[in-house]
């Protein structure tokens, strides 16, 4: 008897140990974009893993892959990923598949909204907007901001021809009309150089879309009316109309070519010189001022995209999701706990990424962080996202499509945005919408 009970006792420490061993041997997999901030998030992950025992490692994808990577294993029903950073747009698409796990209830005790800008909770967090139901925390505050050469900016010379040609200051522009002056002021084509480099390429993110709805905005227009989702008399509005027209307008003093602009090619003609004014997501800044990768790095700054009847600021950046199919849901909302604490919201605001905790944000030490830190502050409370509903992505490459052809001569503005509020009520009335 003596022996069977020592045996007894023998398999569960054994049993335990292994529970232990288990226990250690878990490795959460995130998955996110191919760029400075997923390589950051993985390096501070090591210090949740010297906490916890969890071990993190990371899935880079391409931008241009990336969202139909990650729709592709969520349809299969299983993925290699246990946390996915999805842009903000996909997530109607991910939460009515239920790809997502539904994190209400330890968000509404773990999470203090109050501790975040709203337009971050809405479109990282919940879906439906308004609903109360939560699928991921704020992770990346990311925007669409703009870069300039201050050599060209700061040159007495320059800013001389400036103000007798226009009559004001030369000086980063506060409106989208003084940036239409200044672009058209530095569009020199027998020295190579061009006014300002967009993203003009017809597709939906890391395109046309992203960067015009910033403009659209502000000139006063709306894509729809949100409660009954009708488009026309609001995307094709005057207002609407007006953006499109000053968009094209500007393509003038953009770089030859740059219909096809992206935000590789935009950032390389920055980094080489060739503009005096870029239009990016601003989470893209590190590529700017790295003296590995651009020319100009030392005599580039950054500021606000411009306002003009209103001010709005595109959204960029993602929230931390979990994975429907992971077997680790436990640890992942360990690993979000800890994301949400602010000593570690700190330490990624020090790595030189955007937090998007107001304490943090709000701290004048946050200015020291980065050189992009001072825009982020002060396009936080204008922050505005576009379409988060599942017909995003179609209707998103509609509104590029049609746009890029504007830009191109083959539409008037005003035939192209007729033309886009048309589609989109045929998108939204297929997919039953106007019950």
């Amino acid at each position: 008897m003596k022996k069977l009970a020592w045996l007894m006792v023998l398999c569960l420490v054994i049993g335990l140990w292994g529970s232990i061993a288990l226990a250690e041997e878990v490795t959460l997999t995130i998955t996110w974009a191919a760029w400075a901030p997923m390589d950051t998030l993985i390096a501070l992950a090591e210090e949740f893993t010297a906490e916890t025992g969890i071990k993190v490692k990371g899935d880079p994808v391409p931008w241009p892959q990336y969202h139909d990577k990650v729709f592709t294993e969520f349809a299969s029903g299983k993925t290699s990923f246990d946390i996915v950073l999805p842009d903000s747009q996909w997530l109607g698409e991910a939460v009515v598949g239920g790809h997502l796990v539904d994190i209400t209830d330890w968000f509404n005790e773990k999470v203090k909204k109050e501790d975040f800008y709203d337009t971050f909770i809405s479109s990282f967090c919940e879906y439906p907007d308004g609903s109360g139901k939560y699928y991921g925390v704020p992770a990346l505050g990311d925007f669409f901001g703009m870069s300039y050469r201050t050599d060209l900016f700061n040159d007495p010379e320059e800013k001389k021809a400036f103000q007798e040609k226009y009559g004001y200051e030369l000086k980063v522009p506060e409106t989208w009309s003084q940036l239409r002056d200044i672009a058209e002021f530095f569009t020199r084509p027998e020295k190579n150089l061009s006014g300002v480099a967009l993203w003009q390429a017809p597709i939906p993110t890391a395109g046309l879309t992203d960067e015009f709805l910033a403009c659209f905005w502000s000139f006063g227009a709306e894509l729809w009316d949100p409660a009954t989702k009708k488009v026309k008399g609001y995307l094709n509005s005057e207002a609407g109309k007006a953006a499109a027209r000053y968009w094209v307008d500007l393509y003038k003093f953009c770089p030859p070519g740059s219909a096809n602009y992206s935000m590789d090619e935009a950032n390389t003609a920055m980094q080489q010189g060739l503009v005096a004014m870029m239009g990016t997501y601003l989470a893209f800044y590190p590529g700017l001022v790295d003296p590995d990768l651009s020319a100009y790095w030392d005599k580039i700054d950054f500021f606000p995209t411009p306002k003009e009847k209103d001010w709005y600021v595109q959204l960029g950046g993602q929230g931390l999701s979990i994975s429907a199919y992971t077997p680790h849901k436990k640890e992942a909302l360990m690993f979000l706990e800890w994301w949400l604490r602010p000593e570690t919201q700190w330490k990624w605001a020090q790595a030189g990424m955007f937090s998007c905790m107001k304490p943090v944000v709000e701290d004048d030490k946050y200015l020291e962080c980065a050189p992009v830190n001072k825009v982020a502050r002060a396009s936080y409370p204008h922050l505005k996202d576009y379409w988060e509903i599942p017909q995003y992505n179609e209707m998103g490459t509609v509104m590029a499509e049609i746009l890029n052809a504007a830009v191109l001569g083959k539409y008037t503005p005003d035939e192209a945005m007729d033309l886009i509020a048309e589609k989109h009520e045929e998108i939204l009335e297929r997919a039953g919408y106007y019950k």
